[in-house]
């Protein structure tokens, strides 16, 4: 295994910690930037919600400088910061640098996807993003995984492709960085449904209905967004969004089953606590499907449950005397 020189990671949550530890055998050196130095002091060497330490070439940081003693920038942040992140980077940034970032949402703030934003902000550099089925815990645990890279310049795929894939975690590359980035962020939205569901108490029936007929909906907004249908049958497809749906380490899950016993939104959110993307994408994910005419059933009922206009039973109730429709 060869070892590249350094690598900065934007983000010391538990997925940007996650990813450093995975990934410290393939660096000499990873740089980890928090956003307080107090934060830093908090967590020591090993993150909360992990279990591992981090390893000695693992620095912790809040000096974004460091950003021009290395080629490679990944960010690991919540969809909400990363429009200020990239504004962050910026003055630091030369014309060698690979940024790429592991964030799954749409951009809240400019009510678009991310790479659009990149694009806006950083129209110099190749916009990549890192994603599929993975949990931070696992990746840390170095479990077996798969993870996709996606960008359209070669170059960049290349470089993050090699820089991601362990021997415990398969980089697999992909051209359509929109079909991706929509897997990403509406399967947050449908594992809400999907613990709601869980939450009523409802069984694998019902689970396997949301996950293929949620799969349509993000099949059906991708495409209408340019992305090819076949990305959504891949790992940042179907594979996250299986993932999301099904087990308890997903936050958008966990969310849905507080909302099943009639928490408020922000009740289920304190109960989480923390970022639950799904919730953040959801209004963005609504109003682009409104724009563009997309029927998104599922959304519009986890929609309605979050603002509190229908109760999660009847919500289910309204998906299941829909019209019957050819599949």
């Amino acid at each position: 295994m060869i070892m590249k020189k350094s690598l900065v990671i934007v983000g010391a949550g538990a997925w940007g910690s996650a990813l450093a530890i995975a990934l410290s055998d393939k660096f000499d050196e990873i740089f980890l930037i928090a956003n307080n130095k107090k934060f830093i002091s908090k967590i020591g060497n090993k993150h909360p919600a992990l279990t591992e330490t981090f390893a000695s070439n693992i620095k912790l940081s809040t000096d974004l400088s460091l950003i021009k003693n290395t080629k490679a920038i990944l960010i690991a942040a919540p969809s909400y910061s990363f429009s200020g992140i990239l504004f962050s980077i910026k003055p630091h940034l030369n014309s060698n640098h690979l940024i790429a970032w592991a964030t799954k949402g749409f951009d809240p703030n400019n009510k678009c996807l991310l790479h659009e934003t990149f694009q806006k902000i950083l129209p110099d550099y190749h916009p990549c993003v890192i994603s599929g089925p993975t949990f931070a815990v696992e990746i840390a645990k170095k479990k077996p995984s798969a993870i996709v890279v996606a960008s359209k310049d070669h170059n960049t795929q290349e470089f993050w492709g090699d820089a991601i894939q362990t021997e415990l975690l398969r980089a697999y590359k992909n051209n359509d960085i929109v079909g991706v980035e929509v897997g990403g962020s509406v399967k947050n939205v449908l594992a809400i449904a999907a613990g709601i569901a869980n939450g009523l108490g409802f069984g694998a029936n019902t689970q396997a209905a949301l996950i293929t007929r949620g799969l349509a909906e993000m099949t059906r907004l991708g495409v209408s967004l340019g992305a090819e249908k076949i990305t959504f049958q891949g790992l940042s497809g179907i594979g996250d969004l299986v993932l999301t749906c099904s087990d308890d380490l997903s936050r958008n899950r966990r969310f849905g089953k507080e909302l099943a016993n009639n928490a408020s939104a922000n009740e289920a959110l304190k109960v989480v606590g923390a970022t639950v993307e799904g919730l953040n994408a959801l209004k963005i994910v609504i109003s682009i499907a409104n724009n563009l005419k997309i029927e998104m059933p599922i959304c519009d009922q986890v929609m309605a449950v979050t603002e509190g206009k229908i109760k999660p039973a009847d919500a289910v109730k309204e998906l299941l005397l829909r019209k019957p429709i050819q599949e």
